[in-house]
Protein backbone atom coordinates (compact mmCIF):
# COMPACT_ATOMS: atom_id res chain seq x y z
CA UNK A 1 0.00 0.00 0.00
CA UNK A 2 2.49 2.22 0.89
CA UNK A 3 4.50 1.77 -2.06
CA UNK A 4 1.39 2.42 -4.23
CA UNK A 5 0.41 5.44 -2.37
CA UNK A 6 4.38 7.04 -3.40
CA UNK A 7 3.84 6.20 -6.65
CA UNK A 8 0.53 8.36 -6.83
CA UNK A 9 1.93 10.82 -4.96
CA UNK A 10 5.06 11.10 -7.83
CA UNK A 11 2.82 11.14 -10.65
CA UNK A 12 0.90 14.07 -9.26
CA UNK A 13 4.28 15.58 -8.43
CA UNK A 14 5.08 15.48 -12.65
CA UNK A 15 2.93 18.45 -14.25
CA UNK A 16 1.39 16.62 -17.72
CA UNK A 17 -1.17 19.30 -18.51
CA UNK A 18 -2.19 17.92 -22.34
CA UNK A 19 0.69 19.27 -24.53
CA UNK A 20 3.05 18.64 -21.83
CA UNK A 21 3.04 14.82 -20.93
CA UNK A 22 7.32 14.15 -22.27
CA UNK A 23 8.18 13.70 -18.92
CA UNK A 24 5.80 11.49 -17.21
CA UNK A 25 5.67 9.15 -20.25
CA UNK A 26 9.76 8.87 -19.37
CA UNK A 27 9.47 8.29 -15.66
CA UNK A 28 6.45 5.52 -16.40
CA UNK A 29 8.62 4.05 -18.88
CA UNK A 30 11.71 3.80 -16.21
CA UNK A 31 9.42 2.62 -13.70
CA UNK A 32 8.22 -0.13 -15.82
CA UNK A 33 11.73 -1.52 -16.96
CA UNK A 34 12.71 -1.05 -13.55
CA UNK A 35 10.04 -3.47 -12.19
CA UNK A 36 11.43 -6.16 -14.66
CA UNK A 37 8.39 -6.42 -17.52
CA UNK A 38 9.25 -8.26 -20.07
CA UNK A 39 8.42 -5.79 -23.39
CA UNK A 40 8.50 -1.64 -22.68
CA UNK A 41 7.64 0.93 -25.30
CA UNK A 42 7.46 4.36 -24.96
CA UNK A 43 6.51 6.93 -27.65
CA UNK A 44 5.59 10.60 -28.04
CA UNK A 45 2.01 9.96 -27.20
CA UNK A 46 1.51 6.70 -24.74
CA UNK A 47 3.96 4.48 -22.63
CA UNK A 48 3.46 0.63 -22.82
CA UNK A 49 4.59 -2.21 -20.27
CA UNK A 50 4.07 -6.25 -21.25
CA UNK A 51 4.02 -9.16 -19.00
CA UNK A 52 4.64 -12.12 -21.17
CA UNK A 53 2.96 -15.84 -20.96
CA UNK A 54 4.29 -18.80 -21.38
CA UNK A 55 3.92 -20.00 -23.89
CA UNK A 56 3.26 -17.59 -26.33
CA UNK A 57 -0.94 -16.52 -25.31
CA UNK A 58 -3.76 -15.87 -28.37
CA UNK A 59 -5.40 -13.80 -25.80
CA UNK A 60 -4.12 -10.64 -23.40
CA UNK A 61 -5.73 -8.16 -20.87
CA UNK A 62 -5.04 -4.24 -21.30
CA UNK A 63 -5.20 -2.25 -18.49
CA UNK A 64 -5.13 1.85 -19.88
CA UNK A 65 -5.31 4.80 -18.87
CA UNK A 66 -4.68 8.62 -19.60
CA UNK A 67 -1.74 10.40 -17.62
CA UNK A 68 -2.40 14.09 -18.66
CA UNK A 69 -4.46 16.54 -17.17
CA UNK A 70 -6.45 19.66 -17.41
CA UNK A 71 -5.00 22.79 -16.64
CA UNK A 72 -5.04 23.66 -12.96
CA UNK A 73 -7.12 27.34 -13.84
CA UNK A 74 -7.06 29.90 -11.42
CA UNK A 75 -4.27 28.73 -8.81
CA UNK A 76 -6.15 31.16 -5.80
CA UNK A 77 -9.10 28.49 -5.59
CA UNK A 78 -6.01 25.90 -4.40
CA UNK A 79 -4.93 25.76 -1.15
CA UNK A 80 -1.60 24.30 -2.10
CA UNK A 81 0.28 23.98 -5.32
CA UNK A 82 -1.88 21.80 -7.65
CA UNK A 83 1.87 19.53 -8.29
CA UNK A 84 2.52 19.16 -4.67
CA UNK A 85 -0.02 16.42 -3.46
CA UNK A 86 -1.21 16.90 0.27
CA UNK A 87 -2.39 14.04 2.15
CA UNK A 88 -5.22 15.10 4.92
CA UNK A 89 -8.03 12.53 6.21
CA UNK A 90 -7.59 9.56 4.56
CA UNK A 91 -7.41 11.41 1.02
CA UNK A 92 -4.57 12.63 -1.25
CA UNK A 93 -5.32 15.94 -2.92
CA UNK A 94 -3.71 17.49 -6.40
CA UNK A 95 -4.23 18.10 -9.46
CA UNK A 96 -5.44 14.80 -11.75
CA UNK A 97 -4.96 12.57 -8.68
CA UNK A 98 -8.68 11.37 -9.19
CA UNK A 99 -8.74 11.75 -13.10
CA UNK A 100 -7.08 10.21 -13.20
CA UNK A 101 -3.52 9.33 -11.77
CA UNK A 102 -4.85 7.13 -8.82
CA UNK A 103 -6.73 5.07 -11.91
CA UNK A 104 -3.15 4.83 -13.59
CA UNK A 105 -1.06 4.28 -10.25
CA UNK A 106 -3.44 1.05 -9.68
CA UNK A 107 -3.13 0.13 -12.98
CA UNK A 108 0.67 -0.19 -12.84
CA UNK A 109 0.89 -1.83 -9.54
CA UNK A 110 -1.60 -4.58 -10.08
CA UNK A 111 -0.02 -5.49 -13.22
CA UNK A 112 3.67 -5.21 -11.64
CA UNK A 113 2.66 -8.06 -9.69
CA UNK A 114 2.44 -10.65 -12.41
CA UNK A 115 5.86 -10.21 -13.48
CA UNK A 116 7.54 -14.00 -12.96
CA UNK A 117 4.28 -15.41 -12.71
CA UNK A 118 2.66 -18.26 -14.41
CA UNK A 119 0.01 -16.61 -17.18
CA UNK A 120 -1.94 -18.05 -19.80
CA UNK A 121 -2.70 -14.10 -21.34
CA UNK A 122 -0.40 -11.45 -21.60
CA UNK A 123 -0.92 -8.26 -19.76
CA UNK A 124 -0.34 -4.60 -20.83
CA UNK A 125 -0.59 -1.48 -19.02
CA UNK A 126 -1.12 1.73 -20.79
CA UNK A 127 -0.43 5.34 -19.98
CA UNK A 128 -1.98 7.78 -22.51
CA UNK A 129 -1.34 11.40 -23.51
CA UNK A 130 -3.40 14.03 -24.74
CA UNK A 131 -7.07 12.41 -23.47
CA UNK A 132 -8.45 15.52 -22.40
CA UNK A 133 -8.27 17.16 -25.99
CA UNK A 134 -8.59 14.41 -28.95
CA UNK A 135 -7.98 10.88 -27.04
CA UNK A 136 -4.28 10.77 -29.38
CA UNK A 137 -2.77 8.71 -27.08
CA UNK A 138 -5.13 6.25 -27.00
CA UNK A 139 -5.57 6.42 -30.71
CA UNK A 140 -1.82 5.92 -31.26
CA UNK A 141 -1.11 3.29 -29.26
CA UNK A 142 -4.48 1.34 -30.44
CA UNK A 143 -2.97 1.64 -33.93
CA UNK A 144 0.51 0.48 -32.63
CA UNK A 145 -1.34 -2.51 -31.12
CA UNK A 146 -3.16 -3.71 -34.29
CA UNK A 147 -0.53 -3.33 -36.49
CA UNK A 148 2.07 -5.34 -33.62
CA UNK A 149 0.31 -7.46 -32.08
CA UNK A 150 -1.83 -10.77 -33.10
CA UNK A 151 -4.00 -11.99 -30.48
CA UNK A 152 -7.07 -14.37 -30.83
CA UNK A 153 -8.94 -11.55 -27.99
CA UNK A 154 -8.63 -9.26 -26.06
CA UNK A 155 -10.27 -7.23 -23.31
CA UNK A 156 -9.25 -3.75 -22.02
CA UNK A 157 -10.61 -1.81 -18.51
CA UNK A 158 -9.64 1.79 -19.20
CA UNK A 159 -9.32 3.37 -14.92
CA UNK A 160 -11.29 6.58 -15.30
CA UNK A 161 -13.14 7.71 -11.95
CA UNK A 162 -16.33 5.73 -11.38
CA UNK A 163 -15.77 5.51 -7.70
CA UNK A 164 -15.32 1.40 -8.40
CA UNK A 165 -19.50 1.07 -8.13
CA UNK A 166 -19.79 2.01 -11.89
CA UNK A 167 -18.99 0.19 -14.73
CA UNK A 168 -19.21 2.25 -18.00
CA UNK A 169 -19.85 -0.68 -21.07
CA UNK A 170 -20.70 2.32 -23.26
CA UNK A 171 -20.38 6.44 -24.10
CA UNK A 172 -22.41 8.26 -26.54
CA UNK A 173 -20.54 9.69 -30.02
CA UNK A 174 -19.77 13.12 -29.80
CA UNK A 175 -19.35 16.24 -32.37
CA UNK A 176 -17.35 19.31 -31.70
CA UNK A 177 -19.02 21.47 -34.42
CA UNK A 178 -19.01 25.52 -35.38
CA UNK A 179 -21.73 27.07 -36.55
CA UNK A 180 -21.65 29.56 -38.94
CA UNK A 181 -24.53 32.23 -38.90
CA UNK A 182 -24.53 35.26 -41.91
CA UNK A 183 -26.53 38.67 -41.70
CA UNK A 184 -27.18 41.85 -42.78
CA UNK A 185 -25.39 44.22 -41.33
CA UNK A 186 -27.05 47.89 -40.53
CA UNK A 187 -26.30 50.66 -38.14
CA UNK A 188 -27.67 49.74 -34.66
CA UNK A 189 -29.53 53.05 -34.01
CA UNK A 190 -32.04 51.46 -36.09
CA UNK A 191 -33.86 48.61 -33.68
CA UNK A 192 -35.28 46.83 -36.73
CA UNK A 193 -31.56 46.14 -38.66
CA UNK A 194 -31.05 43.40 -35.50
CA UNK A 195 -33.37 41.10 -36.41
CA UNK A 196 -31.83 40.94 -39.98
CA UNK A 197 -27.94 40.94 -38.51
CA UNK A 198 -26.60 36.99 -37.98
CA UNK A 199 -26.59 37.90 -33.95
CA UNK A 200 -30.79 38.41 -34.54
CA UNK A 201 -30.91 34.94 -36.22
CA UNK A 202 -28.37 33.37 -33.89
CA UNK A 203 -30.79 35.15 -30.84
CA UNK A 204 -33.28 32.60 -32.61
CA UNK A 205 -31.14 29.75 -32.85
CA UNK A 206 -30.33 29.70 -29.35
CA UNK A 207 -33.86 30.52 -28.19
CA UNK A 208 -35.17 27.16 -29.90
CA UNK A 209 -32.03 24.82 -28.41
CA UNK A 210 -33.89 23.51 -26.00
CA UNK A 211 -36.56 22.69 -28.52
CA UNK A 212 -33.72 20.79 -30.52
CA UNK A 213 -32.61 18.76 -27.79
CA UNK A 214 -36.38 17.76 -27.24
CA UNK A 215 -36.48 16.66 -30.91
CA UNK A 216 -33.41 14.81 -30.30
CA UNK A 217 -35.03 12.85 -27.83
CA UNK A 218 -36.83 10.60 -30.59
CA UNK A 219 -33.30 8.64 -30.72
CA UNK A 220 -32.87 7.49 -27.68
CA UNK A 221 -30.68 4.37 -26.68
CA UNK A 222 -31.53 2.06 -23.74
CA UNK A 223 -28.00 1.93 -22.57
CA UNK A 224 -26.56 5.21 -23.47
CA UNK A 225 -29.37 7.47 -23.25
CA UNK A 226 -30.52 10.36 -25.15
CA UNK A 227 -28.40 12.55 -27.51
CA UNK A 228 -27.46 16.40 -26.06
CA UNK A 229 -27.46 19.87 -28.31
CA UNK A 230 -25.53 22.08 -26.39
CA UNK A 231 -24.05 25.43 -26.92
CA UNK A 232 -20.75 26.03 -25.59
CA UNK A 233 -19.55 29.44 -27.31
CA UNK A 234 -20.42 32.61 -29.39
CA UNK A 235 -18.49 34.92 -31.10
CA UNK A 236 -20.12 37.48 -33.36
CA UNK A 237 -19.53 40.50 -35.08
CA UNK A 238 -16.50 43.22 -34.65
CA UNK A 239 -16.70 44.61 -31.19
CA UNK A 240 -14.18 47.70 -32.47
CA UNK A 241 -17.61 49.02 -34.43
CA UNK A 242 -19.95 49.12 -31.26
CA UNK A 243 -22.35 50.97 -33.36
CA UNK A 244 -22.82 48.05 -36.29
CA UNK A 245 -24.74 44.78 -36.15
CA UNK A 246 -23.32 41.24 -37.32
CA UNK A 247 -22.98 40.11 -40.40
CA UNK A 248 -21.74 37.15 -39.19
CA UNK A 249 -21.53 34.96 -36.38
CA UNK A 250 -20.14 31.24 -34.86
CA UNK A 251 -21.55 29.12 -32.47
CA UNK A 252 -19.94 26.22 -31.29
CA UNK A 253 -21.70 23.27 -30.09
CA UNK A 254 -21.41 19.83 -28.56
CA UNK A 255 -23.65 17.06 -29.55
CA UNK A 256 -23.57 14.32 -28.16
CA UNK A 257 -25.18 11.12 -30.44
CA UNK A 258 -26.72 7.90 -30.28
CA UNK A 259 -26.28 4.85 -32.51
CA UNK A 260 -29.75 5.87 -33.71
CA UNK A 261 -29.04 9.37 -34.39
CA UNK A 262 -25.35 8.56 -36.04
CA UNK A 263 -27.60 6.70 -39.19
CA UNK A 264 -28.69 9.97 -40.05
CA UNK A 265 -26.46 12.67 -38.44
CA UNK A 266 -25.94 14.55 -41.82
CA UNK A 267 -29.47 14.61 -42.97
CA UNK A 268 -30.77 16.17 -39.81
CA UNK A 269 -28.28 18.57 -39.48
CA UNK A 270 -28.80 19.65 -43.34
CA UNK A 271 -32.39 20.58 -42.16
CA UNK A 272 -31.24 22.25 -39.14
CA UNK A 273 -29.13 24.16 -41.14
CA UNK A 274 -32.11 25.08 -43.42
CA UNK A 275 -34.24 25.85 -40.69
CA UNK A 276 -32.16 28.51 -38.48
CA UNK A 277 -30.46 29.99 -41.56
CA UNK A 278 -26.49 28.22 -40.51
CA UNK A 279 -23.85 26.28 -42.53
CA UNK A 280 -21.41 24.22 -40.03
CA UNK A 281 -17.87 22.22 -39.70
CA UNK A 282 -16.46 19.69 -37.87
CA UNK A 283 -13.78 21.53 -35.18
CA UNK A 284 -12.36 17.70 -34.08
CA UNK A 285 -12.76 14.50 -35.67
CA UNK A 286 -16.01 13.24 -34.33
CA UNK A 287 -16.07 10.53 -32.13
CA UNK A 288 -18.65 7.69 -32.81
CA UNK A 289 -20.51 6.07 -30.42
CA UNK A 290 -19.45 3.20 -28.38
CA UNK A 291 -21.46 -0.20 -26.74
CA UNK A 292 -19.91 -3.25 -25.27
CA UNK A 293 -21.64 -6.50 -24.51
CA UNK A 294 -22.75 -5.69 -20.94
CA UNK A 295 -23.28 -9.53 -20.43
CA UNK A 296 -19.90 -10.56 -21.96
CA UNK A 297 -17.96 -12.95 -19.38
CA UNK A 298 -15.16 -10.53 -18.88
CA UNK A 299 -18.18 -7.87 -17.38
CA UNK A 300 -19.74 -10.72 -15.61
CA UNK A 301 -16.49 -11.47 -13.81
CA UNK A 302 -15.89 -7.62 -13.10
CA UNK A 303 -19.39 -7.04 -11.48
CA UNK A 304 -19.00 -10.11 -9.23
CA UNK A 305 -15.98 -8.99 -8.17
CA UNK A 306 -16.90 -5.36 -7.62
CA UNK A 307 -20.66 -5.33 -7.17
CA UNK A 308 -20.35 -2.51 -9.42
CA UNK A 309 -23.45 -1.66 -11.75
CA UNK A 310 -23.68 -1.37 -15.67
CA UNK A 311 -24.41 1.88 -17.21
CA UNK A 312 -23.13 4.19 -19.90
CA UNK A 313 -20.57 7.27 -19.29
CA UNK A 314 -22.03 10.52 -19.55
CA UNK A 315 -18.93 12.03 -20.94
CA UNK A 316 -16.98 10.89 -23.34
CA UNK A 317 -13.30 8.52 -22.67
CA UNK A 318 -10.74 7.00 -24.74
CA UNK A 319 -13.40 3.30 -25.21
CA UNK A 320 -13.58 4.07 -28.80
CA UNK A 321 -10.47 3.58 -29.95
CA UNK A 322 -9.85 0.43 -28.71
CA UNK A 323 -13.24 -1.05 -29.17
CA UNK A 324 -12.25 0.12 -33.24
CA UNK A 325 -9.92 -2.73 -32.95
CA UNK A 326 -11.78 -5.13 -31.91
CA UNK A 327 -10.70 -5.02 -28.06
CA UNK A 328 -14.02 -4.86 -25.63
CA UNK A 329 -13.61 -2.00 -23.70
CA UNK A 330 -15.40 -0.84 -20.28
CA UNK A 331 -14.39 2.04 -18.16
CA UNK A 332 -13.94 0.89 -14.39
CA UNK A 333 -11.31 3.17 -11.94
CA UNK A 334 -11.18 4.51 -8.30
CA UNK A 335 -11.57 8.18 -8.97
CA UNK A 336 -14.35 10.17 -8.18
CA UNK A 337 -16.06 11.11 -11.12
CA UNK A 338 -17.16 14.65 -9.30
CA UNK A 339 -13.76 15.18 -8.60
CA UNK A 340 -12.33 15.67 -12.48
CA UNK A 341 -11.36 19.31 -13.19
CA UNK A 342 -11.99 21.16 -10.34
CA UNK A 343 -9.50 22.73 -7.42
CA UNK A 344 -8.22 20.83 -4.39
CA UNK A 345 -9.15 17.85 -6.52
CA UNK A 346 -8.72 14.48 -4.60
CA UNK A 347 -9.06 11.10 -4.19
CA UNK A 348 -9.68 8.26 -1.62
CA UNK A 349 -6.89 6.52 -0.49
CA UNK A 350 -8.74 2.69 0.23
CA UNK A 351 -10.01 3.23 -3.04
CA UNK A 352 -6.08 2.63 -4.51
CA UNK A 353 -6.03 -0.08 -2.16
CA UNK A 354 -9.28 -1.72 -3.12
CA UNK A 355 -8.68 -1.39 -6.89
CA UNK A 356 -5.76 -2.97 -7.19
CA UNK A 357 -6.92 -5.94 -5.62
CA UNK A 358 -9.95 -6.17 -7.44
CA UNK A 359 -7.47 -5.67 -10.78
CA UNK A 360 -5.33 -8.75 -9.58
CA UNK A 361 -8.69 -10.91 -8.72
CA UNK A 362 -9.80 -10.39 -11.97
CA UNK A 363 -6.70 -11.02 -13.90
CA UNK A 364 -6.53 -14.30 -11.93
CA UNK A 365 -10.25 -15.45 -12.89
CA UNK A 366 -9.04 -14.89 -16.61
CA UNK A 367 -6.49 -16.66 -16.80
Amino acid sequence: MEESVELLKKLVSIPSASGNEKEILEYIEQWLKAKKFDFVICEKSFVAGQIKAQPKAKKAIVLAGHIDTVVAGNLADWDFPPTEPQVKDGKIFGLGVSDMKGGDAGNLCAAADFIGKNLTQDIWVVGTANEELDGKGSEDFANWFAQNTDYQSAVCIISEPTSLNKIYVGQRGNHFMKLHFTGKAGHASHQEHFNLSALGIVSQFLANIDTIADDLKKYKNQVLGVPSFVATSVKAGDSSSPNKTADYADVVVDCRLTPELEEVFEAYMEELGKKYNFTYENIVTPVLSTLTDGQAPFVEILKELSDATTTAAVGSNDQGFFENIGISTVVFGPGEHNQGHVANEYFIIENLEKHIQLLKQFIHQMQ
